[in-house]
């Protein structure tokens, strides 16, 4: 019996130490996401365009906070700040933006038809650690303007994501996985609630 109790002893001493050390890193590591378009369900993707050809410029980065996508609070105090590679929140929303529409059929190269550009006015990645747990939080609010080169008409939308999730082991990859899957479901609503005409983009 004794025995027994030290073996369980051990395990629960081995549990805390794992925990601990999952929620230790070094005060003031930066991590950089490498966010991509989220390839679309099967059933929605290449959506007709009628070989309409877009082009989308970087996006202003309007966020109150610019230095950083986010952080994360690690159990014991310690912060593990979120951010994209150069920090240039605006050009990698524009490059998401960019393969997403690939990916739903629409053209991206040869002189475009369409011009994209807007403001990110949101995109937060924040995580908090507690013990056994960590919640990852994601929000975007992108401004997007399309310009009709053909007539200089003007579409305007404002698309918003948000998403949660609990994991019980943290890793960076789950930041980055929520942030890119809620970026790309806010681009489907640009897809959805529009219109291609005689290659002008209209609001359905």
């Amino acid at each position: 019996m004794t025995g027994l109790r030290h073996r369980w002893t051990q395990g629960i001493a081995l549990g805390i130490g794992l925990l601990v050390a999952g929620g230790c890193a070094a005060n003031g590591a930066v991590v950089n996401f490498d966010l991509q378009a989220v390839q679309p369900p099967a059933a929605t993707a290449g959506k007709l365009s009628e070989g309409v050809s877009v082009a989308v410029a970087a996006f202003e980065d309007a966020r109150s906070e610019k230095s950083r996508l986010g952080v994360r609070h690690h159990l014991w105090g310690e912060d593990t700040t979120f951010n994209v590679p150069g920090g240039k929140t605006g050009d990698v929303v524009a490059k998401v933006m960019t393969d997403y529409l690939k990916r739903k059929g629409w053209r991206t190269d040869g002189s475009p038809d369409v011009t994209l550009s807007g403001k990110v006015l949101d995109f937060s990645v924040n995580a908090q650690s507690k013990f056994g747990s960590t919640e990852i939080t994601v929000k975007t609010k992108v401004a997007v303007q399309a310009v009709n080169n053909a007539d200089g008409s003007i579409v305007r939308m404002t698309l918003n994501g948000d998403g949660s999730q609990k994991v019980f082991w943290f890793d960076p990859e789950d930041a980055q996985e929520l942030a890119s899957e809620v970026l790309s479901d806010s681009l489907e609503k640009l897809v959805m609630n529009t219109k291609v005409e005689n290659k002008l983009l209209r609001l359905k």
